[in-house]
């Protein structure tokens, strides 16, 4: 069962252009996090590294860089990343919104595969992020 996004207190948020998405490109998406603070780099790229703590509950969000737009735009799967340990994996809480659970210290690649677009038969990987996680 997925975590609730009110549980969460780490939120990545990928902004999407949907015309660069449905070329099969990385270029016009924007992956961002709330945790700059904590030394977060690479914001607003799609080579995001979000530094956080073991048990950190995180939300991830899609959204569309055109909110008028009428694009299905979905979240397929996550990578496995040795960070979420055993129960931690991301869980699907709606179409657009993921949540899991960093349970092991380390620094990890993970990513993002997102569904076809309106039916234009391509998927489109975000595979430049990581997680970089501390007990």
């Amino acid at each position: 069962m997925a975590i609730p996004p009110s549980s969460c207190s780490l939120f990545i948020q990928i902004w999407v252009d949907t015309n660069a998405l449905q070329a099969g490109s990385t270029t016009g998406i924007y992956v961002v996090d709330n945790n700059f603070n904590h030394g977060s780099t690479n914001e607003g790229t799609t080579s995001l590294v979000t530094n956080t703590t073991t048990n950190t509950n995180i939300c991830w969000s899609v959204l569309n860089t055109n909110p008028n737009a009428s694009d299905v735009l979905t979240i397929q799967n996550f990578s496995n990343a040795s960070v979420f340990g055993a129960g931690g994996t991301p869980q699907m809480v709606n179409a657009n919104t993921w949540t899991g659970t960093v349970q092991n210290a380390g620094n990890a690649p993970y990513s993002v595969t997102f569904n076809d677009v309106n039916g234009t038969g391509i998927t489109t990987t975000v595979s430049g992020l990581s997680l970089n996680v501390t007990s």
